[in-house]
């Protein structure tokens, strides 16, 4: 029993704690119903003592506990009285509400009353309005069954006065069809009226404008009446566009230039006008008289209202059709019609003038007209100037015709005393020529490689620098300058070169030297272009400069001259500009024709500004011959790239002895060569003399210089090989024969003496010399060789180490080979 106790107990604690049991034993044991009994009775026991102790704790406040509850009591007391009040207040509210029901019942019922009022009243004016508009209806259709349309109108104008104060009603509706139906045959008739008042006639070949004679008499249904009655329907701006619109194709559409059918002749009656058209375009006179009796026409035979309205709707496009299709179009641009400008503009004054008066619209075209005449006729000279140029590409015929060259210079000659030792001034010229011509000649020549263009005329003043050696730094012997400079024609300003006399052989007096002019004459072609736009440009700069000594009094003379010297550097940046796509599309002119063509035009210029003085022009003839440059350099380049991949055919020359590489190098050498043969032909009915050396030279040096280096890269040259080469390098060498050239004596005084044709290959191929070195050394002894170098002039050409890799490549080891290469190194360190 004491265990059931314990587990009570312990299960009482845990209950009053809050807690879970902790008890090991407790939480094994069984829960028998004796424990339960027990545990009932701790709980039991439990609260018994716990009431106790809160009647024990509660006998302190016994007193507040009375108060409290008398408290409540008397709060019961309120709440039971507020109670009977909220009723009887809710008893009373319905009785008031039950009074406002009664209220709004009798204010419908008043409302009602009212309403019915109204609507008997509206119903009454609304019987009047109807009964009014009908009797008005009446008197309209009675108006227009009389043909009384203005009546109708002025009606019907009052009619929307008394009209139904609710839109929606159906008599309202109504009346409204009917008014709009009436409106409609009252339009019609106006219009009608109007149409037979003011009669435009448009036909294939004539049209006309015919107006009643009662149109100015102010008491008659004339178009101002039936515009007022219009008005009166609200149509009247509609209704004069059908007649706008028939004037337009009568008196403006004639006008036009693009018009299929133009004024002709014309007849202006006191009440009609009558126009005769066809295709022919007329005369500026005739639109002139025409625009002017047209407004005296409109102004003395036209009622107010339409006259203003038909000047309002056309005068703007008329005066706009004037301007641009006939002042801007027939505008003189001629200084010798310019009194003809001043006619017209005096012309355009008396219509601005007839516009001022009746204060017509149409007036700002023709003052804008006025102030920008000096304007309007410089933009038709660059028109006119720009249409020059671009017919000038249109009508060439790629025909050529050729032209001079000439250029003056001051060289030594020798005195009449001394002719026995010297008979002329170029008495040596043979001796040079064919020590020039000579292999082992010494020479000196201008690099073409660098520039194909030295020799053209560009880079005179680089030219005109002095000289210097290269190895001494002394001053170079003028002997071994381009030679090329005595058969130039490119310098622009030649000046007096330091020329050193020659010794005199054998101890001989040396001759006196005088100074003469020598005149060098070339011949080159252009086609007929250039001519059109020199004569275009010229034009421009004469009446520039006449303008400049001439007054005129529509013309501003100083801005007008500027605006015309303006005109040849816009001509000739359109030809800038066009030339490469028309010489480039022409089957006939290409590049060089373009190059040929902008010099002439460049001399030209130049020929114009010494003669007039402008130096504007020489910017102009700066840009022409930079173009021409261009032009020139374009096609080198592309010639250079079609003979440089028919070079690369040969491949560098290897295996030259092995078919089937022979044949591709012998058809490559072949193809260069013809290649630059075709060219010389293509050319030499074109370019100059000089030019056209100039030109091969420097194709050709391209090519002797590729054939010398790829030979001077070959390892091992057999003597197959070599015998080879030496025929591929003589092939190229034939080349020689397009630069023969005869010395300029016909300009001297010996002129009746012929000179023979002399190799100029020399001066114009840099590296000539050289190649003829190269086939002498591939076709010679070890002897040779070694004779060339070291008492020739092989030296000159080659360098120690070249000549010693030549003779490598083409002699096998041996004494005479060690031999050689030791004089040739030998004498280089000997120098």
């Amino acid at each position: 029993m004491s265990d059931a106790s314990d587990a009570a107990i312990s299960l009482r604690d845990a209950i009053i704690d809050g807690s879970f049991p902790q008890s090991e034993q407790l939480l094994t044991s069984d829960l028998s119903p004796t424990i339960t009994s027990a545990l009932l009775h701790q709980i039991s026991q439990t609260q018994n003592d716990l009431s106790h102790e809160i009647k024990e704790n509660s006998k302190h406040e016994a007193g507040n506990v009375d108060q409290w509850i008398a408290q409540a009591k008397k709060v019961q007391d309120d709440i039971a009285w507020c109670k009977l009040e909220s009723r009887r207040i809710v008893e009373e509210h319905q009785q008031l509400q039950a009074l406002r029901d009664q209220v709004a019942d009798y204010q419908n019922k008043a409302s009602l009353l009212n309403s019915e009022i109204g609507f008997t009243d509206h119903l009454v004016q609304e019987l009047q309005t109807v009964s009014i508009a009908t009797q008005s209806l009446k008197e309209i259709e009675e108006a227009l069954r009389d043909s009384h349309p203005a009546d109708a109108a002025t009606k019907l104008q009052e009619l929307e006065k008394i009209s139904s104060t609710n839109p929606r009603s159906r008599t309202t509706a109504i009346v409204r069809d009917l008014k709009d139906e009436l409106r409609l045959k009252a339009r019609f008739q106006l219009e009608q009226l109007l149409s037979g008042q003011i009669s435009v006639r448009r036909e294939p070949q004539k049209g006309s404008v015919e107006i009643l004679e009662n149109e100015l008499h102010q008491n008659s249904l004339n178009s101002d009446a039936i515009l007022r009655a219009l008005n009166n329907l609200g149509d009247g701006e509609d209704a004069t566009e059908p007649l706008t619109d028939k004037l337009r194709s009568v008196i403006v559409q004639p006008l036009r230039r693009s018009a299929r059918s133009k004024i002709s002749a014309y007849r202006v009656e006191q009440h009609a006008i009558y126009i005769d058209l066809s295709m022919d375009v007329p005369s500026l006179d005739l639109v002139l008289d025409f625009i002017l009796d047209f407004l005296s026409f409109l102004r003395k035979s036209l009622s107010k209202t339409i006259q203003a309205a038909t000047a309002k709707a056309l005068l703007p496009e008329l005066m706009g059709v004037l301007v641009s299709d006939w002042l801007n179009l027939e505008l003189p641009t001629d200084l010798g019609m310019l009194d003809d400008l001043d006619t017209l503009q005096q012309r355009v004054l008396v219509i601005l003038d007839e516009l001022k008066i009746s204060q017509w619209e149409g007036q700002k075209q023709l003052e804008d007209w006025i102030d920008d005449i000096q304007r309007a006729w410089l933009n038709k000279r660059k028109a006119a100037t720009l249409d020059a140029v671009r017919k000038a590409f249109a009508s060439a015929k790629g025909l050529l015709r050729q032209v001079e060259r000439v250029e003056r210079q001051v060289v030594s000659s020798v005195n009449e005393e001394h002719k026995s030792e010297s008979d002329d001034w170029d008495s040596n010229w043979d001796e040079d020529a064919r020590d020039i011509s000579h292999p082992e000649a010494t020479h000196k020549t201008v690099d073409s490689a660098e520039d194909d263009t030295d020799g053209w005329g560009f880079d005179d003043e680089d030219k005109a620098e002095q000289r210097l050696d290269s190895k001494n730094g002394s001053e170079a012997d003028p002997e071994d300058e381009d030679a090329g400079d005595a058969w130039g024609w490119g310098d622009e300003s030649p000046t007096a070169t330091k020329k050193t006399q020659p010794k005199a052989l054998n101890g001989a007096k040396r001759p006196q030297e005088v100074e003469q002019e020598v005149t060098l004459t070339e011949l080159y072609s252009i086609s007929e272009i250039p001519d059109h736009l020199i004569e275009t440009i010229g034009r421009d700069l004469t009446d520039a400069h006449t303008l400049q000594e001439t007054q005129h009094k529509s013309l501003d003379s100083a801005s007008a001259s500027r605006g015309l010297l303006a005109l040849p550097t816009l001509a000739l940046a359109m030809f800038r500009a066009t030339a490469p796509s028309y010489y480039g599309a022409s089957p006939s002119l290409t590049d060089i024709h373009r190059y040929n063509d902008s010099l002439y035009i460049a001399e030209r210029l130049r020929d114009m500004n010494t003669a007039q003085n402008m130096p504007t022009v020489e910017p102009d003839a700066k840009a022409m011959e930079k173009f021409a440059k261009m032009a020139y350099s374009k096609e080198m380049e592309t010639q250079r790239i079609i003979i440089w991949d028919l070079l690369e055919g040969a491949q560098g020359f290897t295996s030259c002895t092995q078919f089937p590489y022979s044949q591709e190098i012998e058809n490559a050498v072949s193809s260069v060569v013809d290649r630059i043969r075709t060219l010389h032909a293509q050319w030499k009915p074109i370019l100059s003399t000089s030019a056209l050396m100039q030109s091969l030279g420097s194709l050709v040096t391209m090519v002797i210089s590729k054939v010398i280096s790829s030979i001077e890269e070959m390892d091992d040259i057999s003597e197959p090989e070599s015998q080879r080469l030496t025929t591929f390098c003589q092939q190229f060498a034939t080349l020689e024969d397009l630069f023969l050239s005869t010395p300029p004596s016909a300009s001297l005084s010996t002129a009746g003496e012929q000179h023979e044709a002399v190799p100029m290959t020399a001066v114009y191929v840099s590296d000539w010399l050289r190649f003829q070195y190269l086939i002498n050394i591939l076709e010679s002894s070890l002897v040779d060789i070694r004779y060339l170098w070291t008492e020739g002039e092989l030296s000159l050409e080659f360098s120690a180490d070249e000549v010693v890799d030549l003779i490598k490549a083409l002699f096998a080891e041996s004494t005479h080979r060690r031999s050689a290469i030791a004089a040739i190194k030998g004498s280089r360190r000997s120098r």
